[in-house]
Protein backbone atom coordinates (compact mmCIF):
# COMPACT_ATOMS: atom_id res chain seq x y z
CA UNK A 1 0.00 0.00 0.00
CA UNK A 2 1.40 3.43 -0.86
CA UNK A 3 2.49 5.44 2.14
CA UNK A 4 0.65 8.63 1.23
CA UNK A 5 -2.44 7.33 -0.54
CA UNK A 6 -5.69 8.27 1.18
CA UNK A 7 -8.66 5.99 0.70
CA UNK A 8 -12.30 6.44 1.64
CA UNK A 9 -15.13 4.02 1.34
CA UNK A 10 -18.54 5.00 -0.04
CA UNK A 11 -19.98 5.70 3.37
CA UNK A 12 -17.24 8.17 4.23
CA UNK A 13 -17.68 9.92 0.90
CA UNK A 14 -21.44 10.21 1.41
CA UNK A 15 -20.90 11.64 4.88
CA UNK A 16 -18.45 14.20 3.50
CA UNK A 17 -20.92 15.19 0.80
CA UNK A 18 -23.72 15.48 3.33
CA UNK A 19 -21.57 17.59 5.62
CA UNK A 20 -20.66 19.95 2.82
CA UNK A 21 -24.27 20.34 1.66
CA UNK A 22 -25.70 20.68 5.13
CA UNK A 23 -23.31 23.38 6.18
CA UNK A 24 -23.82 25.37 3.01
CA UNK A 25 -20.19 24.90 1.94
CA UNK A 26 -19.72 24.55 -1.81
CA UNK A 27 -16.42 23.86 -3.47
CA UNK A 28 -15.66 25.99 -6.45
CA UNK A 29 -14.10 24.63 -9.61
CA UNK A 30 -10.72 26.11 -8.74
CA UNK A 31 -10.71 24.44 -5.30
CA UNK A 32 -11.64 21.09 -6.83
CA UNK A 33 -8.88 21.38 -9.36
CA UNK A 34 -6.31 22.28 -6.75
CA UNK A 35 -7.47 19.48 -4.45
CA UNK A 36 -7.36 16.97 -7.29
CA UNK A 37 -3.91 18.03 -8.32
CA UNK A 38 -2.64 17.85 -4.74
CA UNK A 39 -4.19 14.41 -4.22
CA UNK A 40 -2.69 13.15 -7.47
CA UNK A 41 0.74 14.47 -6.51
CA UNK A 42 0.59 12.77 -3.12
CA UNK A 43 -0.47 9.49 -4.73
CA UNK A 44 2.40 9.72 -7.21
CA UNK A 45 4.85 10.52 -4.43
CA UNK A 46 3.57 7.62 -2.34
CA UNK A 47 3.89 5.20 -5.25
CA UNK A 48 7.43 6.43 -5.89
CA UNK A 49 8.38 5.93 -2.24
CA UNK A 50 6.84 2.45 -2.33
CA UNK A 51 8.80 1.56 -5.45
CA UNK A 52 12.06 2.85 -3.98
CA UNK A 53 11.45 1.03 -0.69
CA UNK A 54 10.68 -2.23 -2.50
CA UNK A 55 13.85 -1.84 -4.52
CA UNK A 56 15.92 -1.38 -1.38
CA UNK A 57 14.25 -4.44 0.15
CA UNK A 58 15.07 -6.50 -2.92
CA UNK A 59 18.72 -5.41 -2.80
CA UNK A 60 18.87 -6.13 0.92
CA UNK A 61 17.32 -9.57 0.49
CA UNK A 62 20.07 -10.48 -1.98
CA UNK A 63 22.60 -9.97 0.81
CA UNK A 64 20.55 -10.90 3.85
CA UNK A 65 18.97 -14.20 2.79
CA UNK A 66 21.14 -17.04 4.09
CA UNK A 67 22.17 -19.99 1.99
CA UNK A 68 20.24 -22.97 3.29
CA UNK A 69 21.71 -26.47 3.44
CA UNK A 70 19.50 -29.48 4.04
CA UNK A 71 20.37 -32.18 6.58
CA UNK A 72 18.73 -35.62 6.65
CA UNK A 73 16.36 -36.08 9.56
CA UNK A 74 17.37 -38.42 12.37
CA UNK A 75 15.68 -41.82 12.04
CA UNK A 76 13.59 -42.73 15.09
CA UNK A 77 15.76 -41.30 17.87
CA UNK A 78 15.08 -42.59 21.38
CA UNK A 79 13.71 -40.46 24.20
CA UNK A 80 17.01 -40.78 26.09
CA UNK A 81 18.97 -39.59 23.05
CA UNK A 82 16.69 -36.57 22.69
CA UNK A 83 17.02 -35.84 26.42
CA UNK A 84 20.81 -35.86 26.22
CA UNK A 85 20.79 -33.69 23.10
CA UNK A 86 18.47 -31.12 24.72
CA UNK A 87 20.72 -30.94 27.80
CA UNK A 88 23.82 -30.58 25.62
CA UNK A 89 22.32 -27.88 23.41
CA UNK A 90 21.17 -25.86 26.42
CA UNK A 91 24.70 -25.99 27.87
CA UNK A 92 26.18 -24.91 24.54
CA UNK A 93 23.66 -22.07 24.33
CA UNK A 94 24.48 -20.90 27.86
CA UNK A 95 28.19 -20.77 27.05
CA UNK A 96 27.51 -18.84 23.83
CA UNK A 97 25.52 -16.31 25.87
CA UNK A 98 28.35 -16.05 28.39
CA UNK A 99 30.78 -15.30 25.58
CA UNK A 100 28.95 -12.02 24.87
CA UNK A 101 26.64 -13.06 22.04
CA UNK A 102 23.14 -11.60 21.82
CA UNK A 103 20.13 -13.86 22.37
CA UNK A 104 18.89 -13.86 18.76
CA UNK A 105 22.18 -15.09 17.28
CA UNK A 106 22.55 -17.58 20.13
CA UNK A 107 19.18 -19.13 19.31
CA UNK A 108 20.10 -19.35 15.61
CA UNK A 109 23.36 -21.17 16.38
CA UNK A 110 21.61 -23.66 18.67
CA UNK A 111 18.92 -24.33 16.05
CA UNK A 112 21.60 -24.96 13.41
CA UNK A 113 23.46 -27.38 15.67
CA UNK A 114 20.22 -29.27 16.35
CA UNK A 115 19.58 -29.47 12.60
CA UNK A 116 23.01 -31.03 12.10
CA UNK A 117 21.85 -33.82 14.43
CA UNK A 118 18.68 -34.20 12.34
CA UNK A 119 16.10 -32.73 14.72
CA UNK A 120 14.16 -29.51 15.04
CA UNK A 121 14.85 -27.17 17.96
CA UNK A 122 13.02 -24.26 19.50
CA UNK A 123 14.80 -21.93 21.90
CA UNK A 124 13.99 -19.16 24.31
CA UNK A 125 17.13 -17.33 25.43
CA UNK A 126 17.56 -14.70 28.11
CA UNK A 127 20.79 -13.11 29.36
CA UNK A 128 20.59 -15.38 32.42
CA UNK A 129 19.81 -18.71 30.73
CA UNK A 130 18.31 -20.58 27.78
CA UNK A 131 15.46 -23.08 27.27
CA UNK A 132 15.88 -25.60 24.44
CA UNK A 133 13.23 -28.02 23.14
CA UNK A 134 14.22 -30.62 20.54
CA UNK A 135 11.66 -32.44 18.41
CA UNK A 136 11.94 -35.31 15.97
CA UNK A 137 11.23 -34.49 12.34
CA UNK A 138 9.81 -37.91 11.41
CA UNK A 139 7.27 -40.37 12.67
CA UNK A 140 3.52 -40.24 13.21
CA UNK A 141 3.99 -39.43 16.89
CA UNK A 142 7.07 -37.18 17.08
CA UNK A 143 8.79 -37.04 20.43
CA UNK A 144 10.27 -34.01 22.14
CA UNK A 145 12.41 -33.14 25.13
CA UNK A 146 13.20 -29.82 26.81
CA UNK A 147 16.02 -28.64 29.06
CA UNK A 148 17.29 -25.42 30.61
CA UNK A 149 20.81 -24.22 31.41
CA UNK A 150 21.70 -21.06 33.34
CA UNK A 151 24.52 -18.76 32.25
CA UNK A 152 27.47 -19.23 34.58
CA UNK A 153 28.89 -16.30 36.51
CA UNK A 154 32.08 -14.63 35.43
CA UNK A 155 33.32 -13.10 32.21
CA UNK A 156 34.60 -15.47 29.53
CA UNK A 157 38.17 -14.81 28.48
CA UNK A 158 39.04 -14.35 24.81
CA UNK A 159 40.98 -17.62 24.76
CA UNK A 160 37.86 -19.42 25.96
CA UNK A 161 35.81 -17.64 23.31
CA UNK A 162 38.15 -19.02 20.64
CA UNK A 163 37.81 -22.59 21.93
CA UNK A 164 34.02 -22.31 22.21
CA UNK A 165 33.57 -20.87 18.73
CA UNK A 166 35.73 -23.62 17.25
CA UNK A 167 33.55 -26.21 18.98
CA UNK A 168 30.35 -24.55 17.72
CA UNK A 169 31.67 -24.46 14.16
CA UNK A 170 32.68 -28.12 14.38
CA UNK A 171 29.20 -29.07 15.60
CA UNK A 172 27.64 -27.16 12.69
CA UNK A 173 29.90 -28.97 10.23
CA UNK A 174 29.59 -32.53 11.54
CA UNK A 175 27.79 -34.70 14.07
CA UNK A 176 30.09 -34.66 17.10
CA UNK A 177 29.61 -37.44 19.69
CA UNK A 178 28.01 -36.25 22.91
CA UNK A 179 30.98 -37.38 24.98
CA UNK A 180 33.39 -35.34 22.89
CA UNK A 181 31.21 -32.24 23.28
CA UNK A 182 31.01 -32.63 27.06
CA UNK A 183 34.77 -33.08 27.29
CA UNK A 184 35.38 -30.00 25.11
CA UNK A 185 33.03 -27.91 27.27
CA UNK A 186 34.74 -29.03 30.47
CA UNK A 187 38.12 -28.19 28.97
CA UNK A 188 36.94 -24.74 27.89
CA UNK A 189 35.46 -23.93 31.29
CA UNK A 190 38.57 -25.15 33.13
CA UNK A 191 41.08 -23.32 30.95
CA UNK A 192 43.78 -21.73 33.13
CA UNK A 193 44.71 -18.10 32.72
CA UNK A 194 47.38 -17.64 30.10
CA UNK A 195 49.17 -14.86 32.00
CA UNK A 196 50.26 -14.48 35.60
CA UNK A 197 48.22 -12.23 37.96
CA UNK A 198 50.79 -9.44 37.67
CA UNK A 199 50.37 -9.40 33.88
CA UNK A 200 46.56 -9.45 34.19
CA UNK A 201 46.68 -6.46 36.56
CA UNK A 202 49.09 -4.67 34.21
CA UNK A 203 46.64 -5.28 31.37
CA UNK A 204 43.87 -3.67 33.39
CA UNK A 205 46.10 -0.67 34.08
CA UNK A 206 46.86 -0.33 30.35
CA UNK A 207 43.14 -0.46 29.54
CA UNK A 208 42.58 2.31 32.06
CA UNK A 209 45.34 4.47 30.58
CA UNK A 210 44.03 3.91 27.05
CA UNK A 211 40.45 4.85 27.91
CA UNK A 212 41.63 7.88 29.88
CA UNK A 213 43.85 9.14 27.06
CA UNK A 214 40.93 8.86 24.64
CA UNK A 215 38.97 11.23 26.89
CA UNK A 216 41.54 13.54 28.55
CA UNK A 217 45.04 13.13 27.05
CA UNK A 218 47.64 14.76 29.32
CA UNK A 219 50.83 13.30 30.77
CA UNK A 220 49.97 13.89 34.46
CA UNK A 221 46.52 12.35 33.99
CA UNK A 222 48.12 9.33 32.29
CA UNK A 223 50.15 8.78 35.45
CA UNK A 224 46.99 9.06 37.53
CA UNK A 225 45.17 6.58 35.27
CA UNK A 226 48.06 4.14 35.63
CA UNK A 227 48.10 4.29 39.44
CA UNK A 228 44.32 4.16 39.87
CA UNK A 229 43.95 1.38 37.29
CA UNK A 230 46.59 -0.68 39.05
CA UNK A 231 44.82 -0.17 42.39
CA UNK A 232 41.48 -1.34 40.95
CA UNK A 233 43.16 -4.29 39.23
CA UNK A 234 44.71 -5.40 42.53
CA UNK A 235 41.37 -4.97 44.33
CA UNK A 236 39.58 -6.98 41.65
CA UNK A 237 42.15 -9.79 41.86
CA UNK A 238 41.99 -9.96 45.67
CA UNK A 239 38.19 -10.10 45.76
CA UNK A 240 37.97 -12.73 43.01
CA UNK A 241 40.66 -14.84 44.66
CA UNK A 242 39.87 -14.56 48.36
CA UNK A 243 36.33 -13.16 48.75
CA UNK A 244 34.07 -14.22 45.84
CA UNK A 245 30.84 -13.51 47.82
CA UNK A 246 31.79 -9.81 47.76
CA UNK A 247 31.88 -9.60 43.97
CA UNK A 248 28.42 -8.01 43.96
CA UNK A 249 29.74 -5.08 45.99
CA UNK A 250 32.97 -4.77 43.97
CA UNK A 251 31.72 -1.96 41.65
CA UNK A 252 30.77 0.20 44.65
CA UNK A 253 34.09 -0.49 46.43
CA UNK A 254 36.11 0.23 43.29
CA UNK A 255 34.26 3.50 42.69
CA UNK A 256 34.87 4.60 46.30
CA UNK A 257 38.57 3.74 46.02
CA UNK A 258 39.11 5.55 42.71
CA UNK A 259 37.16 8.64 43.75
CA UNK A 260 38.93 8.94 47.10
CA UNK A 261 42.36 8.67 45.47
CA UNK A 262 41.43 11.21 42.82
CA UNK A 263 40.04 13.75 45.29
CA UNK A 264 43.05 13.41 47.56
CA UNK A 265 45.95 13.45 45.07
CA UNK A 266 44.77 14.71 41.65
CA UNK A 267 44.96 18.39 42.58
CA UNK A 268 48.18 18.74 44.60
CA UNK A 269 50.20 15.98 42.88
CA UNK A 270 48.94 15.80 39.28
CA UNK A 271 47.59 19.37 39.00
CA UNK A 272 44.46 17.96 37.40
CA UNK A 273 40.75 18.26 38.03
CA UNK A 274 39.85 15.06 39.93
CA UNK A 275 36.67 14.64 37.87
CA UNK A 276 38.81 13.52 34.92
CA UNK A 277 40.12 10.54 36.91
CA UNK A 278 36.85 9.16 38.27
CA UNK A 279 35.69 7.03 35.35
CA UNK A 280 38.61 5.48 33.34
CA UNK A 281 39.82 3.23 36.22
CA UNK A 282 36.31 1.73 36.39
CA UNK A 283 36.66 0.41 32.85
CA UNK A 284 36.06 -3.20 33.90
CA UNK A 285 32.62 -2.37 35.29
CA UNK A 286 31.25 -0.02 32.64
CA UNK A 287 28.11 -1.58 31.08
CA UNK A 288 28.43 -0.10 27.60
CA UNK A 289 28.32 -3.52 25.93
CA UNK A 290 25.19 -4.47 27.89
CA UNK A 291 23.51 -1.21 26.84
CA UNK A 292 24.23 -1.82 23.17
CA UNK A 293 23.34 -5.52 23.26
CA UNK A 294 20.07 -4.58 24.93
CA UNK A 295 19.34 -2.11 22.13
CA UNK A 296 20.17 -4.77 19.52
CA UNK A 297 17.82 -7.25 21.17
CA UNK A 298 15.02 -4.70 21.38
CA UNK A 299 15.50 -3.94 17.68
CA UNK A 300 15.24 -7.66 16.86
CA UNK A 301 12.03 -8.07 18.91
CA UNK A 302 13.69 -9.87 21.82
CA UNK A 303 11.92 -7.55 24.22
CA UNK A 304 12.44 -9.45 27.47
CA UNK A 305 16.15 -9.96 26.84
CA UNK A 306 16.66 -6.35 25.80
CA UNK A 307 14.84 -4.96 28.82
CA UNK A 308 16.73 -7.32 31.14
CA UNK A 309 20.11 -6.18 29.78
CA UNK A 310 19.16 -2.50 29.97
CA UNK A 311 17.91 -2.91 33.53
CA UNK A 312 21.14 -4.66 34.51
CA UNK A 313 23.23 -1.94 32.86
CA UNK A 314 21.26 0.78 34.65
CA UNK A 315 21.78 -1.02 37.95
CA UNK A 316 25.57 -1.13 37.42
CA UNK A 317 25.65 2.56 36.54
CA UNK A 318 23.74 3.39 39.71
CA UNK A 319 26.09 1.27 41.83
CA UNK A 320 29.13 3.03 40.37
CA UNK A 321 27.52 6.43 40.85
CA UNK A 322 26.67 5.48 44.44
CA UNK A 323 30.34 4.73 45.13
CA UNK A 324 31.39 8.07 43.62
CA UNK A 325 28.73 9.86 45.69
CA UNK A 326 29.84 8.21 48.95
CA UNK A 327 33.48 9.15 48.33
CA UNK A 328 32.72 12.75 47.38
CA UNK A 329 30.68 13.18 50.57
CA UNK A 330 33.51 11.71 52.66
CA UNK A 331 36.72 13.03 51.09
CA UNK A 332 37.13 16.70 50.26
CA UNK A 333 38.91 17.62 47.05
CA UNK A 334 42.34 19.22 47.40
CA UNK A 335 42.89 22.41 45.34
CA UNK A 336 44.88 22.30 42.12
CA UNK A 337 48.37 23.68 42.78
CA UNK A 338 48.82 25.31 39.39
CA UNK A 339 47.05 25.49 35.99
CA UNK A 340 46.34 22.13 34.41
CA UNK A 341 48.87 20.91 31.79
CA UNK A 342 48.21 21.09 28.09
CA UNK A 343 46.65 18.18 26.26
CA UNK A 344 48.71 15.98 23.98
CA UNK A 345 48.40 15.95 20.20
CA UNK A 346 45.92 14.04 18.06
CA UNK A 347 48.41 11.17 17.68
CA UNK A 348 47.74 10.07 21.24
CA UNK A 349 44.31 8.74 20.25
CA UNK A 350 45.92 6.23 17.87
CA UNK A 351 48.53 5.26 20.45
CA UNK A 352 45.69 4.67 22.92
CA UNK A 353 44.12 2.19 20.48
CA UNK A 354 47.36 0.19 20.45
CA UNK A 355 47.41 0.26 24.27
CA UNK A 356 43.84 -1.04 24.26
CA UNK A 357 44.85 -4.02 22.13
CA UNK A 358 47.79 -4.85 24.42
CA UNK A 359 45.62 -4.37 27.50
CA UNK A 360 42.95 -6.71 26.14
CA UNK A 361 45.60 -9.29 25.31
CA UNK A 362 46.94 -9.30 28.88
CA UNK A 363 43.74 -8.76 30.85
CA UNK A 364 41.40 -10.94 28.78
CA UNK A 365 43.79 -13.75 27.80
CA UNK A 366 43.60 -13.19 24.05
CA UNK A 367 44.76 -16.19 21.98
CA UNK A 368 48.36 -16.49 20.92
CA UNK A 369 49.30 -14.81 17.64
CA UNK A 370 46.23 -12.54 17.93
CA UNK A 371 47.72 -9.30 19.25
CA UNK A 372 48.81 -7.97 15.83
CA UNK A 373 45.45 -8.79 14.28
CA UNK A 374 43.66 -7.29 17.28
CA UNK A 375 45.57 -4.03 16.82
CA UNK A 376 44.57 -4.04 13.15
CA UNK A 377 40.89 -4.61 14.00
CA UNK A 378 40.84 -1.79 16.54
CA UNK A 379 42.66 0.62 14.23
CA UNK A 380 40.31 -0.09 11.32
CA UNK A 381 37.30 0.46 13.56
CA UNK A 382 38.80 3.69 14.85
CA UNK A 383 39.50 4.94 11.31
CA UNK A 384 35.94 4.20 10.19
CA UNK A 385 34.50 5.93 13.26
CA UNK A 386 36.74 8.99 12.79
CA UNK A 387 35.86 9.37 9.10
CA UNK A 388 32.15 9.03 9.83
CA UNK A 389 32.37 11.58 12.64
CA UNK A 390 34.21 14.10 10.45
CA UNK A 391 31.62 13.72 7.68
CA UNK A 392 28.38 13.64 9.65
CA UNK A 393 29.00 13.96 13.37
CA UNK A 394 29.19 11.59 16.31
CA UNK A 395 26.01 9.65 15.54
CA UNK A 396 27.00 8.90 11.95
CA UNK A 397 30.47 7.92 13.12
CA UNK A 398 28.98 5.46 15.61
CA UNK A 399 26.63 4.02 12.97
CA UNK A 400 29.23 3.44 10.24
CA UNK A 401 31.72 2.05 12.76
CA UNK A 402 29.08 -0.37 14.04
CA UNK A 403 28.18 -1.36 10.48
CA UNK A 404 31.79 -2.03 9.57
CA UNK A 405 32.53 -3.96 12.75
CA UNK A 406 31.03 -7.37 11.77
CA UNK A 407 32.63 -7.18 8.33
CA UNK A 408 36.03 -6.19 9.72
CA UNK A 409 35.98 -8.91 12.39
CA UNK A 410 34.92 -11.54 9.85
CA UNK A 411 37.61 -10.56 7.36
CA UNK A 412 40.40 -10.42 9.92
CA UNK A 413 39.19 -13.64 11.56
CA UNK A 414 39.50 -15.49 8.26
CA UNK A 415 42.96 -14.10 7.58
CA UNK A 416 44.17 -14.93 11.10
CA UNK A 417 42.40 -18.32 11.28
CA UNK A 418 40.86 -17.19 14.60
CA UNK A 419 37.09 -16.97 15.29
CA UNK A 420 35.87 -13.48 14.47
CA UNK A 421 34.21 -13.10 17.88
CA UNK A 422 37.71 -12.73 19.38
CA UNK A 423 38.16 -9.50 17.39
CA UNK A 424 34.54 -8.38 17.46
CA UNK A 425 34.25 -8.19 21.26
CA UNK A 426 37.20 -5.82 21.96
CA UNK A 427 36.35 -3.56 18.99
CA UNK A 428 32.70 -3.55 20.02
CA UNK A 429 33.69 -2.60 23.56
CA UNK A 430 35.82 0.28 22.24
CA UNK A 431 32.80 1.73 20.45
CA UNK A 432 30.16 1.54 23.18
CA UNK A 433 29.75 4.67 25.32
CA UNK A 434 29.69 3.17 28.81
CA UNK A 435 31.97 5.87 30.20
CA UNK A 436 29.65 8.62 28.97
CA UNK A 437 26.68 6.88 30.57
CA UNK A 438 28.42 6.87 33.94
CA UNK A 439 29.43 10.51 33.40
CA UNK A 440 25.78 11.45 32.90
CA UNK A 441 24.67 9.63 36.04
CA UNK A 442 27.54 11.24 37.97
CA UNK A 443 26.50 14.70 36.80
CA UNK A 444 22.96 14.09 37.99
CA UNK A 445 23.60 12.43 41.34
CA UNK A 446 26.91 13.95 42.42
CA UNK A 447 27.13 17.35 40.75
CA UNK A 448 23.36 17.91 40.61
CA UNK A 449 23.81 19.29 37.11
CA UNK A 450 20.95 19.20 34.58
CA UNK A 451 23.60 18.70 31.89
CA UNK A 452 23.54 15.04 32.91
CA UNK A 453 20.23 14.60 31.11
CA UNK A 454 21.77 15.82 27.87
CA UNK A 455 24.72 13.45 28.37
CA UNK A 456 22.40 10.50 28.93
CA UNK A 457 20.35 11.44 25.87
CA UNK A 458 23.51 11.51 23.78
CA UNK A 459 24.42 8.09 25.14
CA UNK A 460 21.02 6.66 24.17
CA UNK A 461 21.29 8.06 20.65
CA UNK A 462 24.84 6.73 20.25
CA UNK A 463 23.86 3.30 21.58
CA UNK A 464 20.96 3.14 19.12
CA UNK A 465 23.27 4.17 16.26
CA UNK A 466 25.83 1.48 17.12
CA UNK A 467 23.11 -1.17 17.49
CA UNK A 468 21.54 -0.35 14.14
CA UNK A 469 24.97 -0.24 12.53
CA UNK A 470 25.90 -3.67 13.87
CA UNK A 471 22.59 -5.10 12.62
CA UNK A 472 23.12 -3.53 9.20
CA UNK A 473 26.67 -4.81 8.96
CA UNK A 474 25.68 -8.31 10.06
CA UNK A 475 22.97 -8.39 7.38
CA UNK A 476 25.60 -7.80 4.69
CA UNK A 477 27.44 -11.00 5.58
CA UNK A 478 26.28 -14.07 3.67
CA UNK A 479 25.51 -16.82 6.17
CA UNK A 480 24.59 -20.49 5.93
CA UNK A 481 21.64 -21.95 7.82
CA UNK A 482 20.93 -25.65 8.30
CA UNK A 483 17.44 -27.13 7.94
CA UNK A 484 16.13 -30.64 8.47
CA UNK A 485 14.88 -32.50 5.40
CA UNK A 486 12.67 -35.59 5.33
CA UNK A 487 14.60 -38.80 5.89
CA UNK A 488 14.09 -39.99 2.32
CA UNK A 489 15.97 -37.01 0.91
CA UNK A 490 19.75 -36.95 0.79
CA UNK A 491 21.78 -34.92 3.25
CA UNK A 492 23.57 -31.82 2.08
CA UNK A 493 20.93 -30.81 -0.47
CA UNK A 494 20.92 -27.09 -0.90
CA UNK A 495 17.64 -25.29 -0.48
CA UNK A 496 16.54 -22.34 -2.49
CA UNK A 497 18.50 -19.23 -1.76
Amino acid sequence: MPFFKRRKDGKDQDQDAEGDHGSGRHRGPSGSAIGGAFSGSMDTLGESVDAAWQGLKNVGEAFRDPRRVGVRAAEEPTAEWLRQLAALLSKIGAEILRSGENTVDTEKQVVDIAARYGVHARCFALPSGIFVRVETATGADPGSEMDFAPVADGVMQLGQVEVLQQLVQRMRDEVVPFGDVREALRGEQAMPRRFRPSAVISGYALLTVALGLLQHPTLPSALGYLVAGTAVGVLQYLVQRYAPPLLTLLPVAAAILVTALSLRFAGPVLHENPDFLFIPPLIGFLPGAALTLGAIELATESTLSGLARLAGAANVLLMLALGILVATDTVHARPVARPAPQTLGAWIGWAAVVLLAIGFTLNSDAPRRSVTWLIAALLVTRVVQTVGTVIGGQVLGAFVAGMGLPLTASRIGKRAAIPDQVFFLPAFWMLVPGAHGLSGVQQLLVNHSPAGWQTLLNVLVTVAAIALGVLAGASLRRTTRLEVLPAEQGAGAGAAE
